[in-house]
């Protein structure tokens, strides 16, 4: 079988190591084609920089003498950096023929979107083109977090992955906005969803917007159920708050900071070594995340108040030329996949899950819930009266002209679908074609 060396240039090598940044991105592209040959069982193929290969065909040969790499009847090839990058192209043309595209996702193998749902949104995908589009899942954050998702899916390191708006709301303000609105008073995680994503649809241009400047298509999300409070030590009063260190993003951490804790913006797996070191005295979010991301180790206490609904996550952050490359039918495929995956995570993450996630780590980690005192609900009833104008100011400082526009889009949003999300009980399929029906198929699919 032929060889075939990949090299940098020697401009590219620092004191024998190559340069951060982009460098690594070139010796990181040098890899994949290395190991798109050897997978298709072509030719030998191994990196070096070109400060390290022979100048001279005497050299060559001792060169290759002394590292082995000389086999008898093998022919050796070298390709420069020029060559690299065409090599580059055929290797992209090829992926890009054969629609072979990676999630990556940020949350652990186990958890409910990676476990439970992607696996069966990308082998529906498989089916309905005839092969023509695979997706391949890559959880845990192999390959990025959950801040740089945005900009891997942008300069196409990965093809999709889940994007959270409060890890990056300089980037996306209109959606941080949405996000930053807390719902309060029920716990109707369908409805605040479905609004959510209406109100990303057609009723913020500005979404949309920075969407397609981060050269990104916004495929499906959600709201999450009413976040809890979990923490290392019992905590069942605002004095037992006080002080405390708790991971919120968004328009939570000003809510926490309001009520006398102090806001810390880890992202979600940030939070699992932070509360194992403490770092971190409290945990917000879903009950189920003690389970799937491990907090309920570390975080024995769960306070028993709802504090509020948050979101949306957008479920499917889909690069823009990958998108671009799709037929119609493809696009519609995946639109109407977005709405089933919206509702299985509603449905069967948000509800059913979150169900059996509490009585497990209670059984199986010793978590305990602590009723809380009377004052208590001033978490969330203090900062409601002044979230409006907070994040009106928040996001004119962002730059957006009307935020207050967006906030009522999505309140009154809310409203229409706690008058839907009752017809559907707990099917699935059911509140899939309900929100494919009003929200999904009115999308224009040219211009998103």
């Amino acid at each position: 079988m032929p060889g075939i060396q990949v090299f940098l240039p020697k401009s590219q090598v620092v004191d024998g190591r190559d340069k951060p940044g982009h460098d690594e991105r070139n010796r990181a592209m040098t890899g994949e084609i290395c190991h798109h040959f050897m997978r298709e069982g072509r030719l030998n193929c191994w990196i070096s920089n070109d400060s390290l290969v022979p100048k001279t065909p005497k050299d060559r040969t001792e060169k290759s003498a002394h590292t082995g790499r000389r086999k008898t009847m093998i022919a050796h090839r070298s390709i420069s950096f020029s060559g690299m990058a065409l090599a580059a192209s055929l290797l992209a043309a090829q992926h890009a023929n054969a629609q072979e595209l990676i999630f990556g996702s940020w949350t652990p193998a186990r958890e409910y979107q990676n476990a439970q749902v992607m696996p069966d949104l990308f082998k529906t995908i498989e089916k309905e083109t005839n092969g023509q589009i695979k997706w391949k899942l890559v959880p845990g954050g192999q390959l990025a977090d959950g801040k740089t998702t945005f900009t891997a899916v942008k300069d196409g390191l990965i093809q999709g992955g889940l994007a959270v708006p409060t890890y990056v709301p300089n980037t996306v303000p209109a959606l941080f906005i949405i996000y930053s609105t807390v719902i309060v008073g029920h716990n109707d995680v369908i409805a605040t969803s479905a609004a959510a994503m209406e109100t990303v649809y057609f009723n913020c241009p500005d979404c949309l917007d920075e969407v397609r400047k981060l050269n990104a298509v916004p495929l499906g999300g959600w709201t999450t159920p009413a976040y809890v409070l979990a923490c290392r030590e019992p905590v069942k009063s605002l004095a037992d708050l006080k002080g405390k260190r708790v991971r919120a993003t968004g328009g939570n951490a000003e809510m926490f900071k309001l009520a006398g804790a102090v806001p810390v913006g880890a992202t979600l797996v940030e939070a699992v070594s932070l509360l194992q070191r403490g770092g971190l005295d409290c945990q917000h979010g879903i009950a189920d995340w003690l389970r799937t991301f491990g907090y309920a180790d570390f975080a024995k206490y769960v306070t028993d108040a709802p504090l509020g609904i948050t979101g949306p996550a957008i479920g499917m952050f889909l690069n823009r030329d990958t998108w671009n490359k799709f037929t119609p039918e493809q696009k519609r495929l995946h639109m109407k996949q977005a709405a089933w995956m919206s509702a299985k995570m509603m449905i069967g993450n948000f509800i059913i899950s979150e169900e059996q996630g509490l009585q497990t780590v209670i059984k199986d980690k010793g978590v305990q819930m602590i009723k809380p005192d009377a004052d208590f609900e001033k978490v969330t009833s203090e900062y409601k009266k002044g979230e409006r104008a907070r994040n009106i100011e928040v996001g004119k400082n962002f730059g957006l002209k009307d935020p207050g526009a967006i906030i009522d889009a999505y309140e009154k949003n809310v409203e229409k679908w706690r008058k839907l999300s009752g017809t559907v009980g707990r099917d699935i399929d059911k509140l899939a074609d309900l929100l494919d029906k009003e929200i999904y198929s009115k999308v224009d699919l040219s211009k998103l």
